[in-house]
């Protein structure tokens, strides 16, 4: 069994060693007809980029890559952006025989535990093409199918995809061998099958303004390898209605290694305690209340993502007369393994128009709406199901008729999440793929993604927001909340025309809910709660509700606490979250909410498919 160091500072052990044929024999030659230079994410002072270059045909990928070094090359598809789950590509020339070594392996790392496996696949699915090393240069060359059916391969697709690549100076001694840690590493998104030929829209003429939201050269610390900072910053007062055209990312050079990703959201009106706070800490482990009034996502860049970010044709995103003087919250994640201490300026820029467009863009917030114990995680599980309807009932209350034409999605939850789907459903007919899709979500690596084709979604279609969770480290309940150390269960959908309907989701029954966890009146009472009666718990009332659950979260969380947690116990808990009835909440125009009795379809649990499509 042989020990590397790959990706971070964590030792791995090969848990399978299979030896491969090492001659380099050409199995096919696609013209390799697009290059990306990749920057590294850490690596030494001065680091030359890694070269990927690559060509596709209807049923393979070939992949070059190249870079000054003696050693071992490396590159995987990710789930996330992360090492957990990667598919990689792993290789070398060696020293002695000349030969190239190509590899398929495949990477699980869990950060909390501080495990992380490397395997050699059963099945070899990449083969050598070629590659060379002379005295400063290795260049390696290898081909696959695009879709494997190997369950340790991820698909090559005609969409984003996240990518993680590293090198050593050193190549191994053999297939066998211990591999040295990495010298250099990074992460970055590409479409590996996207058309070349489509040119960006040119929007120079439609163009009258922009609108910047930065850091405003704020220090950051040095204190962690990971940060997330926000700047609260005042829209300024619009005269005139203008729309959004296309989105910009800002980057400090200097701070290029560092910064992950951003998000970009509006505020409710904040309270006068939290409106002066302008620059704080708001990670997944931070107790930023502000975040909770900060919830209107609309804008987002990551690492990978294109330059500018162009709405569709005819569609711009709304800057309005009433929106002048919210606040506005850019959140930034810093990556700095190397804990640099230094100012940042960067941001986002928007260019927006005065010639306004035909539609205006909306978003649309749909999933789990109860913010309080009844989303409840019981605490020690590895897995747990949550489910949240947007109800047809909503829909064909608030869509016009023609429906409207979803265009890109980004998954919401906090750190515990381990998978979000947003399914579509007309009728009992499953539409096909999800909406959204995050089957190995990393709170690290959120960000919006294009939905393509745009899907219509018409009245009386429906939404069903799937979130499954781990618990396995906690020991108390884990509860719906916008604070990072509870947990959400959302989907923020762009579209297009705005329609009234701006959030659609499912707060659960609270009578249902205590049934289920056996908390009963005689219980109630047993706990000195004297001023709960039945139809406080039965009311629609939104101030009783809150001083129902106000009251009854003591005993509650005493309650789920007591128990020792077995998949087998949570199972019926988990079937409330899919087939108890709910409450629907549709909140349209003026914040007017509507509140329905609904009944979920029966739609099982989603399985993905796209692995047993060859």
């Amino acid at each position: 069994m042989a020990t590397l160091n790959f990706f971070g500072g964590l030792s791995i052990q090969i848990v399978a060693i299979i030896i491969i044929s090492l001659a380099p024999t050409t199995i096919r030659c696609l013209d390799l007809t697009r290059t990306q230079t990749l920057s590294t994410l850490t690596g030494s002072s001065g680091q030359q980029n890694l070269d990927l270059s690559w060509g596709t045909n209807a049923t393979h990928i070939e992949v070059q890559l190249a870079y000054p070094t003696l050693g071992w090359l490396a590159f995987g598809l990710s789930p996330t952006g992360g090492m957990d789950q990667a598919d990689v590509l792993f290789g070398y020339v060696n020293d002695s025989t000349k030969e190239v070594v190509i590899q398929d392996r495949y990477l699980t790392a869990n950060m909390a535990m501080m495990a992380v496996n490397l395997t050699l696949d059963t099945q070899q699915d990449w083969q050598a093409v070629s590659g060379s090393k002379n005295k400063t240069y290795t260049t390696i060359r290898a081909v696959r199918r695009l879709r494997t059916c190997d369950s340790s391969d991820r698909p090559f697709t005609n969409s984003l995809t996240s990518i993680i690549y590293a090198g050593n100076f050193v190549a191994p001694l053999s297939p066998t061998a211990t591999i040295k840690k990495h010298n250099f590493r990074g992460t970055t998104s590409v479409n590996f099958l996207q058309d070349d030929n489509l040119d960006d829209p040119d929007i120079s003429s439609e163009v009258s303004m922009s609108l910047e939201f930065r850091m405003d050269n704020r220090t950051i610390t040095g204190d962690a390898d990971t940060r997330y900072n926000c700047k609260l910053t005042t829209l300024p007062n619009f005269e005139k209605k203008y729309q959004s055209i296309a989105s910009q990312p800002i980057i400090n050079k200097q701070n290029m290694k560092q910064i992950h990703h951003m998000l970009l959201y509006v505020c409710k009106p904040l309270p006068a305690q939290y409106s002066s706070r302008d620059f704080f800490d708001c990670g997944p482990t931070s107790n930023s209340f502000i975040m909770q009034y900060c919830q209107n996502l609309i804008g987002g860049w990551a690492m990978g993502a294109p330059e500018t970010e162009y709405e569709p044709a005819d569609v711009g995103l709304p800057f309005t007369p009433e929106m002048s003087g919210l606040q506005v919250v850019l959140q930034i994640h810093y990556n700095n393994p190397e804990r640099k201490i230094f100012t940042d300026d960067s941001g986002m820029r928007f260019l927006l128009t005065d010639k306004v467009r035909k539609y205006d863009s909306g978003t649309l917030m749909a999933g789990v709406l109860s913010l309080d114990f009844t989303m409840t995680i019981p605490p020690g599980l590895d897995t747990f199901h949550i489910q949240g309807q947007c109800s047809d009932k909503c829909t064909s209350r608030l869509l016009p008729p023609d429906g409207i034409n979803i265009y890109s999605a980004a998954v919401h939850m906090h750190n515990r999440g381990l998978s979000g789907v947003a399914r579509h459903f007309r009728g009992d007919q499953e539409i096909l793929p999800p909406l959204a899709s995050e089957l190995h979500w990393d709170f690290n690596f959120q960000q919006s993604k294009p939905v393509e084709p745009f899907r219509k979604f018409l009245p009386g279609d429906r939404i069903v927001m799937e979130c499954n969770y781990t618990s396995i480290n906690d020991s108390n309940p884990v509860y719906g909340g916008e604070g990072s150390m509870e947990e959400m269960c959302l989907v923020f959908l762009d579209y297009y025309p705005k329609a009234d309907l701006s959030t659609c989701g499912a707060m659960f029954n609270l009578p249902s809910y205590l049934d289920t966890i056996g908390l009963t009146p005689a219980k109630i009472l047993q706990y000195g709660i004297l001023n709960v009666s039945p139809a406080m718990l039965h009311s629609y009332n939104e101030s009783v509700r809150h001083a129902v659950k106000g009251f009854l979260k003591g005993p509650v969380t005493s309650l789920i606490t007591s128990q020792k947690w077995t998949p087998d116990l949570a199972a019926p808990f988990e079937d409330f979250y899919t087939e108890m009835n709910y409450l629907g909440i549709c909140i349209g125009k003026g914040n007017v909410s509507v509140v329905l009795d609904d009944e979920p379809p029966e739609s099982g649990w989603y399985i993905d498919q796209s692995q047993n499509t060859c």
